[in-house]
């Protein structure tokens, strides 16, 4: 050890001292070591934390925003759907109209009628000699026919119509079978 006496009179002993400060030293430098440790956790667990959250938020609009087009598309639906029976009702009253020019008349306002309907997506469902589809095609009844193959749309009575990939009304239709039967 060495002991040396100082200008004061006091005599230090230098190797137990530093010592003890080496150890409160290490022992602070350990616990702050620590502190970060945990400091650093904690700010990764905040971290994710922050970015679940963000994720939610994430998922919660993007499902508000189908929602809202869901409910655009249903108010549509229902509107254009109670219009489409117009388009019925026009093609069964040119059909009985016994005055050409009114039957033209007809004609004309069932066309404006229809062309409004396609401006707002509105689509006719094709159906003839295609095969019946019950997704998409009311069947009415049967046709012996040798026109159309058998379980084929042999005759379409009303038309059908979609709204992009959204039924709105089936086509109403007369399935074709064999003659023979």
């Amino acid at each position: 050890m060495d002991n040396r006496k100082y200008k004061d009179g006091v005599s230090r002993n230098y190797s137990s001292k530093q010592n003890c400060e080496e150890s409160e030293k290490s022992g602070g430098i350990e616990a702050l070591e620590t502190e970060i440790e945990q400091l650093k956790r904690g700010l990764e667990e905040e971290k994710n934390r922050h970015l679940r959250t963000h994720a939610d938020f994430d998922n919660y609009r993007k499902r508000m925003e189908r929602e809202a087009e869901v409910k655009k598309i249903l108010a549509k639906k229902e509107i254009l759907l109670d219009l489409l029976y117009f388009s019925d009702y026009f093609e069964q009253a040119r059909k009985h109209v016994q005055d050409p020019d009114a039957a033209r008349g007809i004609e004309i306002m069932a066309r404006q009628f229809n062309e409004l309907l396609y401006k707002h997506g509105v689509r006719t469902i094709k159906c003839l000699g295609e095969p019946f589809n019950p997704e998409e095609h009311e069947g009415i009844g049967y046709v012996a026919t040798g026109d159309c193959p058998e379980g084929c749309v042999a005759e379409e009575v009303y038309p059908g119509y979609k709204l992009g990939d959204t039924l709105l009304k089936p086509a109403q239709v007369m399935v074709a079978r064999d003659p023979e039967e």
